[in-house]
């Protein structure tokens, strides 16, 4: 039972090369280490992440099966109470090495991004779309460069039940997935994931400045972390409702392997989910998302701001 809480948290760790990588690779001679702004962001971003993951798991957890289609006919309470009584409380930690090998990085690279592309993009869209323009980039390459892969490993460590199946551990699950399904297994769902962390970012980056300007008492007031963890929270909420159809896609595309194949395609599971269980099966689990993600984006945005802005101070 105690393996479960650590199940999926491998994975969020090994994303941080291939995220600074990316930046390489974005950045050309520009590489964003020798930015200090990028550099402070990137680190800051980290330390969040990793303490949003570790607090938030258990809801990540439950909103995972409870929009899979093997749990589709449990209700939440449901599919809270069985994994605790069935499994353990370390069942609720499930996926947690991926989500550590994805969400750390994936934070970092969210908050790396976001001081990266804004000053690239100022001089190509207007500056009411900077926000949202480095948004959709930081969301696609996050979902390209590591988070697909990351995300199917913890998705199938998730939702299966027990401790003795295929998925029991991240470098098993690995293993399984490339003897049976391939390279492009660890690929399923990448339109759905391309799609919610574009769109996520929009709205996450869009209205976390938007707010945070909102908080601002004076020109170049230093922010206190409780007014990044506002902002934070109350733009996650919105996230967490508008961001919630392409969430439930992925999770039905990922879970699903080659044995168990329903979907041929992400159309094909939107098209799927709408005939057989109607629109509202789109949302399934957005409670639980906006349960898990706005205390989430505080967390993660009031220690970002905090270590950011000190960073800045002691790093300039």
């Amino acid at each position: 039972k105690a393996r479960a809480l650590a199940r999926g948290t491998l994975p969020h760790y090994l994303i941080g090369v291939p995220s600074a990588a990316c930046f390489a690779i974005v950045g050309g001679d520009s590489y964003p280490w020798n930015m200090p702004s990028v550099r402070n962001a990137v680190l800051a971003g980290s330390i969040a992440g990793f303490v949003e993951a570790m607090v938030m798991q258990p809801a990540d957890v439950i909103k995972t099966r409870f929009q899979a289609r093997a749990f589709s006919q449990a209700s939440l309470w449901r599919t809270f109470a069985d994994a605790a009584r069935i499994e353990g409380v370390l069942a609720y930690y499930k996926g947690i090495v991926p989500t550590l090998c994805t969400v750390t990085p994936k934070v970092t690279l969210q908050m790396g991004g976001l001081a990266f592309f804004t000053p690239r993009c100022k001089d190509i869209v207007p500056d009411a779309l900077v926000p949202a323009t480095a948004g959709v980039l930081t969301g696609t390459v996050q979902a390209l460069a590591f988070l697909t892969p990351m995300e199917t490993i913890k998705v199938r460590q998730q939702v299966e039940v027990g401790w003795d199946g295929s998925y029991r551990t991240m470098v098993g699950t690995m293993r399984h997935m490339a003897a049976n399904e391939g390279f492009l297994g660890f690929y399923q769902g990448l339109a759905p994931t391309v799609v919610r962390q574009s769109w996520g970012l929009v709205v996450k980056f869009s209205g976390y400045e938007g707010i945070k300007a909102m908080l601002i008492d004076r020109p170049g007031e230093t922010l206190a972390g409780w007014k990044h963890a506002l902002a934070g929270g109350a733009t996650n909420i919105a996230v967490g409702v508008l961001n919630s159809p392409p969430d439930v896609v992925k999770t039905r595309m990922q879970e699903q392997s080659s044995a168990t194949r329903r979907y041929a395609s992400s159309w094909d599971c939107c098209c799927s989910i709408a005939r057989e269980e109607g629109l509202r099966a789109f949302f399934r689990g957005s409670v639980l998302r906006i349960l898990r993600i706005a205390p989430g984006g505080a967390i993660q945005f009031g220690i970002y701001g905090v270590v950011s802005d000190w960073l800045d101070v002691q790093f300039p």
